[in-house]
Formats: structure tokens, sequence, C-alpha cells
């Protein structure tokens, strides 16, 4: 028997949440951030299906990522799993170079190597090479982000031993129907 609800925001209501949650990193290649939180039944098969165990439920039950858990291998177990019409089609994703993710990688001031003290953690787990070290008037190399190479994959954020590089949800310009 399929118990999945109608209008999630119904659920929502009768819970008294009111309001939609914080914007959070969802599964990859969705439509858009309103058409998840109204289309997901949060049955969590998506949460058993990924190989790396970094689907997490946020407050409301709703599935997010969480980089500090591992990394996202794009293996796409989580649309295999999932019954509802909540992503953007193979073919879209393809010919557009459409990221997983509208969202930002960032380095913060914690940055072991911005303070002096040498540490390549990032560099060393980057598959595409988005991250690189260059010396900048310091003995000790800072890194540098070159965020067309980065696939968003998430791997810098959890081996990073000062949690000082995030992948930050960004507004979404465009909503995939």
């Amino acid at each position: 028997m399929n118990q999945s609800i109608e209008n999630p925001s119904r659920r929502r209501l009768f819970r008294g949440k009111f309001t939609q949650p914080a914007p959070s990193l969802r599964l990859p290649w969705i439509k858009s951030e309103e058409h998840f939180l109204n289309h997901c039944t949060q049955c969590g098969d998506c949460l058993t299906a990924c190989e790396t165990n970094i689907i997490v439920k946020d407050d409301a039950g709703f599935p997010k990522v969480d980089f500090t858990i591992d990394e996202c291998t794009f293996c796409n177990a989580c649309h295999t799993s999932c019954q509802q019409p909540l992503f953007i089609n193979k073919e879209e994703i393809s010919t557009n170079n459409t990221p997983p993710w509208p969202a930002q990688l960032t380095i913060s001031n914690q940055c072991l190597a911005q303070n002096n003290v040498f540490c390549q953690s990032c560099q060393d787990v980057c598959d595409p090479r988005a991250i690189t070290f260059n010396f900048q008037g310091s003995s000790i190399p800072t890194p540098n982000v070159n965020l067309a190479d980065c696939n968003q994959c998430g791997a810098c954020v959890s081996t990073c031993p000062q949690q000082a590089i995030s992948l930050t949800p960004q507004k979404q310009e465009v909503n995939h129907a």
C-alpha cells in the first residue's frame, strides 16, 4: 500500500510548522527547493539507498545532504529509489552541464593553511583537482578553488580538520518544470 501524502505542506500544517524549512543541500539535481518541498513525501527511500550515507533528515523531516559525513559519488541511487518527480531529467543534466546543487564552495579563515599551518587535505581528496595550493607571500601555500572545475562532490568538506570548507546553498535561478 502506497502511503504517500498528496500535499506535504498539509503535513507541516498539521504538525504546527507553518513555514518552509530553511534551504538545504537536497538531493543532487532536484528541480528546485520549492518543487522538492511540495512533492517529497519524506518516505526515506533515498536515505537507505545512499551508498555513502550522506543523506539525512533535516529538522522538518525532509532529506538533505550532509557532507560532514562523506562525499557524494553521484551513483544516482537516490534518483532510482525515489517514486516522486523531483529530479531534472538526465538528458538536460548532460546537455546543459547542470551542477548537482545550486551551491557555492567556500573556504573560511579557519583554514589551517590560511593560518600558516601546513595542510593540504582538501587538495589530496579533490579528484577533479579544483583545489590547488599556491605560495602567496608566505612559506605555507594557501588554497585556491577553481569553481569551474569543482564537481561539488563534497569530499573536501568531510576531510577538512577545521571544518573550514562548506558548500552553501544558493538561491536557484532556474525553475525546471
